[in-house]
C-alpha cells in the first residue's frame, strides 16, 4: 500500500467532516443545524448532588484543589450546533470554595473551557459568599 496516498476510508471521512462542517457554518433559513429547544425555565449550568447551580463569576485556579465531587452540565443550556454531544452528561469535577459549604458554591470550570468560576447553587446569595480579594 502507498503511505502517500489517502485511503478511500479517510477521503470519505474528510468528505463528511466537510459537508457537517459546511452545513452547521450556514446562516440560511435551510440550515441543517437545528434551533435547541428553549428551555420551559431557566437552565441551570451546572448540577451537582441534586442541586442547581449557576455561575457567579470567574476566579484563578486555586493553589491546591479539593475535589468535593463530580458534577454534571445540564443538556438544556447547549447551543451548538449538532445539540449536546454528551446527551446530558457533560461533567466536571468540582472543588471546595474556600470557606464555603459546598450545598451553597462550588468551584468548576465554565462549560467548553479551562476557565475556573464559581457556581452558586440557587437560592443561595452570592453577595453572602466569600469573595477571596
Amino acid at each position: 500500500m502507498d503511505r502517500r496516498r489517502p485511503s478511500r476510508v479517510s477521503r470519505a471521512v474528510a468528505a463528511a467532516t466537510a459537508l457537517l462542517a459546511a452545513s452547521c457554518a450556514s446562516d440560511s433559513s435551510t440550515s441543517s443545524c437545528p434551533t435547541p429547544p428553549t428551555p420551559t425555565g431557566p437552565c441551570a449550568d451546572l448540577l451537582f448532588g441534586g442541586r442547581l447551580y449557576d455561575e457567579w463569576r470567574p476566579v484563578d485556579r486555586p493553589a491546591i484543589l479539593a475535589e468535593v465531587g463530580n458534577s454534571t452540565y445540564p443538556a438544556c443550556n447547549v447551543t451548538t450546533c449538532g445539540g449536546d454531544p454528551f446527551e446530558g452528561f457533560g461533567a466536571t469535577d468540582v472543588w471546595q470554595l474556600d470557606g464555603v459549604d459546598p450545598t451553597r458554591a462550588v468551584i468548576g470550570l465554565r462549560e467548553g473551557t479551562h476557565t475556573y468560576v464559581v457556581f452558586v447553587r440557587r437560592g443561595v446569595d452570592p453577595e453572602s459568599l466569600p469573595t477571596g480579594d
